[in-house]
């Protein structure tokens, strides 16, 4: 049973609401065909993911292109993983040459292409894009150690990407108790992505040291903090969470 002391002291709290976005994040490319980690965040002091509240998940694939040897052709690139035009993200396919973001002449996602010219020959041409196969994302909180771990959102990328959020938001929903939202100082806040593409937040396309940012990626957790740490609050969560 939770203290009563805890949660007294969790409700009498000075607290804060604000929201983690990707850019709380350190991010990690995922890898095709297996389960990994693409997102953490340790935390510095209490918080608690708010129920209820529209999240943002939006993960894209990755895919790698060589342009061919005329400079100003236009070429079509074939997507390997159903890119579908979403509107889980403010913009479902981000390409780019090199190091600079390229227009994109038409997209066809019927039939799985995006059509785009580059300015030079033999350039490097990266594209996220949202996909719509299906691929796991897991939101978790975990333990310094992972001596304790809970699963606070778990779904299918594939279907978030066709699903109108602006209707229909995704929510966290948290009824199993008063701890099941908190994830207490020095916990890390996790993603992970099991896909049969690579999963990606940036990549150095133009291999000059800096990465281009997947502009259509979206991470975002609501969440009130307190002030101060509570004692004991670690030990009871993790407790919690070992009992669900």
């Amino acid at each position: 049973m939770v203290s009563d002391r805890i949660l007294n002291e969790l409700r009498n709290a000075d607290t804060y609401s604000d929201q983690f976005t990707r850019a709380d994040f350190d991010l990690s490319a995922g890898v095709a065909g297996s389960n990994e980690l693409v997102a953490e965040t340790q935390l510095l002091r209490p918080h608690a993911l708010e129920d209820g509240v529209p999240i943002d998940v939006a993960i894209m694939a990755y895919e790698e292109f060589t342009a061919d040897a005329t400079a100003g052709n236009s070429e079509t690139l074939t997507l390997s993983h159903d890119p579908v035009d979403s509107t889980a993200t403010p913009d479902p396919v981000v390409v780019y040459e090199n190091d600079s973001r390229l227009p994109i002449d038409s997209r066809d996602f019927e039939n799985d292409t995006v059509t785009v010219t580059p300015a030079n020959a033999d350039s490097t041409l990266g594209v996220f894009y949202a996909s719509g196969e299906q691929a796991q994302v897991a939101v978790q909180k975990t333990a310094p150690g992972s001596q304790a771990q809970e699963t606070l959102y778990s779904g299918d990328i594939g279907l978030i990407h066709m699903r109108d959020t602006a209707r229909e938001p995704i929510t966290l929903n948290f009824s199993g108790s008063p701890l099941q939202p908190v994830i207490p100082t020095d916990w890390r806040l996790q993603v992970y992505v099991d896909a049969p593409y690579t999963a990606r937040f940036a990549k150095d396309v133009g291999g000059d040291g800096t990465d281009e940012q997947a502009t259509n990626s979206l991470l975002g957790f609501a969440y009130r903090a307190t002030k101060e740490d509570i004692e004991g609050l670690k030990t009871a969560v993790a407790q919690d969470s070992a009992g669900r």
